[in-house]
């Protein structure tokens, strides 16, 4: 692909003195682009002040503060997540002060300060490849996918994973010297495989990106990227006594990933259909993807270029949804790509649309604002929507809707090819009246946003919306009463040892001398039989066995069922505290027996 769009665009698009820059150029100096800036930035500020962060981030979070407070550095905290990305979270939550609130609130303003950041760097790269305006729209719609996450996928390995990929690839593109670029590009995306490792699918889709756009840069990136990686990788093992151990157990602990059992390809190929439906109810510009594809193929003059969009466009897809088969949890913000693949197509679709024939595909844009507008009503009817058929109508619908425009720009052009460059396209265009760039992405932005309502989806699982933006505040909220009453039980500043979930923790916020905060190695299906022997099973143990225990453990039944987990580990807990039964309260404060 590197004669697509990749052609260093002609004077007057590098903003020197020429014919036809205006008509070239994303102008937002007017009517239809102040209200576009206005509205995604009011959307953005609602988002910002009220979602907040998602029930793993918070878990994180706890991990960090609460061995943090008793002098364990998060090198050597677990958070059931690696090295760089438990630095990464500690290094934004140490910039931040005030409430929870507040402090979620900035740390979600941080977010929206990388996204621009990789947003802006993006552009400037693609400027030096691509037309003005089309490069607007794809570093621009990149960037508000990011910042438009739903609040599950906001923050998370994946998350940033993405905002590193968009950063290697911006240097990777931008940079002139091919060494300094592959160079300056291996850093972020080594980082990007280092945030959870399964993101080295993230990665991967980077550097097929830069690979269909220049093969030689492609290749060194790959290689300079698995040195770099490996570097990290070292330093992060040698900085962290125990990152290795850790490495090696987690994967005991998902019973459901791809390699734990068997693999029935059927029913796997249902799953994955399922879930493509419930991330597509969550973030419908994932939606327009196949109505895009066709359209920016339509603009494309040979056919070898177009068969080779149609397969890079799949194969990013596959990279997508391999490392959320592969993981075999089926979490939504496991599949935080796919949107972003989308959104940036949808903009490259449309600025090369806008230059072959001087207007928006009108039908796609207006069904990426139909989908921004019902996506949030599905929980009306949260429990019956089969998301799996509805996202096959969706993406059947922007199939139909990229068709239609198509067949409309041929019959306004009777005998005319499209031009591809978009640049000779200014006399064959129907006369009439124009229809500002700012409009489309209003459009997008939109459907884009259509992530941050009371009523949108939050967890979505095989059609069901388990719980909506509201009800996650709901149930934050509940979790902070629970904390306070715990909190009135405890001295002040005690130490404790903690058998809850992370979230129970985030709001109760004392300190814990066990570098496992939360003990997750406990928290496993009967099943996982050899789990009980893992060393970290047993460090998890002698956090309670020690000699001199905390005086004091906040126990969470509902999380840590003492009849379901290992007996012997649940003999430990009773030999060591005395817990009270929990009369419908969330969490008990339990007394070391002494």
């Amino acid at each position: 692909m590197t004669d697509i769009s990749t052609a260093s665009p002609p004077a007057a698009e590098r903003g020197r003195n020429g014919p036809g820059t205006a008509s070239r150029r994303l102008r937002l100096a007017s009517p239809a682009g102040w209200t576009t800036l206005v509205v995604t930035a009011v959307l953005l500020i609602h988002t910002t002040l009220t979602a907040g962060v998602f029930l793993d981030i918070r878990y994180v979070l706890a991990a960090l503060r609460t061995t943090g407070a008793s002098g364990i550095s998060p090198s050597e905290t677990f958070a059931h997540r690696p090295f760089f990305y438990r630095w990464t979270i500690h290094a934004l939550d140490s910039v931040t002060w005030g409430t929870d609130a507040v402090r979620e609130a900035l740390m979600r303003s941080a977010g929206l300060a990388l996204c621009a950041a990789a947003g802006l760097l993006l552009h400037r790269a693609l400027r030096r490849r691509m037309p003005g305006r089309d490069a607007s729209l794809v570093a621009g719609l990149t960037a508000l996918t990011l910042a438009f996450a739903p609040v599950i996928d906001y923050l998370q390995p994946e998350w940033f994973a993405l905002v590193l990929a968009t950063v290697a690839v911006a240097a990777a593109l931008g940079v002139r010297g091919r060494s300094r670029a592959v160079a300056l590009a291996a850093l972020p995306l080594a980082l990007a495989v280092l945030m959870k490792y399964s993101t080295a699918g993230t990665a991967a889709m980077a550097l097929l990106v830069v690979f269909a756009v220049d093969r030689a840069r492609g290749l060194l990136l790959a290689a300079a990227t698995a040195v770099g990686t490996g570097a990290l990788f070292a330093f992060s093992a040698w900085s962290g006594s125990r990152e290795l151990q850790w490495l090696r157990d987690m994967p005991h602990i998902n019973a459901h990933a791809l390699g734990n059992g068997p693999v029935v390809l059927p029913d796997l190929l249902l799953r994955t259909a399922s879930y493509l439906g419930d991330r597509t109810a969550l973030t419908p510009v994932l939606a327009l993807l196949p109505g895009a594809l066709l359209l920016f193929a339509a603009t494309l003059a040979a056919r070898r270029q177009r068969v080779e969009a149609v397969l890079v466009t799949l194969l990013l897809v596959v990279l997508g949804l391999a490392v959320v088969v592969y993981q075999g949890n089926w979490f939504a913000y496991h599949g935080e790509s796919l949107p972003v693949v989308a959104a940036a197509l949808t903009g490259l679709a449309i600025g090369r649309w806008y230059g072959a024939h001087g207007r928006p595909p009108l039908c796609l844009t207006g069904l990426a604002l139909l989908y921004g507008v019902l996506a949030p009503l599905l929980a009306f009817v949260r429990a019956d929507v089969d998301t799996a058929a509805l996202a096959g109508l969706a993406w059947a619908a922007a199939l139909l809707a990229g068709a239609v425009d198509l067949l409309r720009a041929r019959a306004d052009r009777p005998g005319a090819e499209a031009d591809p460059a978009g640049a000779g396209a200014e006399a064959d265009r129907p006369r009439g009246r124009r229809v500002p760039v700012a409009l489309p992405v209003l459009a997008l932005v939109a459907c884009l946003a259509a992530t941050v309502w009371p009523t949108s989806g939050v967890r979505i699982i095989e059609g069901n919306i388990v719980t909506t933006n509201a009800e996650l505040a709901e149930q934050a909220r509940s979790a902070e009463a629970a904390a306070r009453q715990v909190d009135a039980e405890l001295p002040p500043g005690a130490a404790v040892l903690y058998l809850t979930f992370g979230q129970q923790a985030y709001y109760i916020d004392h300190p814990t001398a066990c570098r496992y905060p939360f003990p997750t190695f406990f928290n496993v299906p009967r099943q996982l039989t050899e789990v009980p022997s893992l060393e970290s099973t047993r460090e998890n143990v002698r956090c309670i066995t020690q000699e001199h225990p905390a005086a004091y453990a906040v126990y969470q039944p509902s999380w840590l069922s003492l009849g379901v987990i290992d007996p012997r580990i649940a003999a430990d807990i009773r030999r060591t505290y005395a817990c009270p039964a929990p009369r419908g309260r969330q969490l008990v404060v339990c007394r070391a027996r002494r």
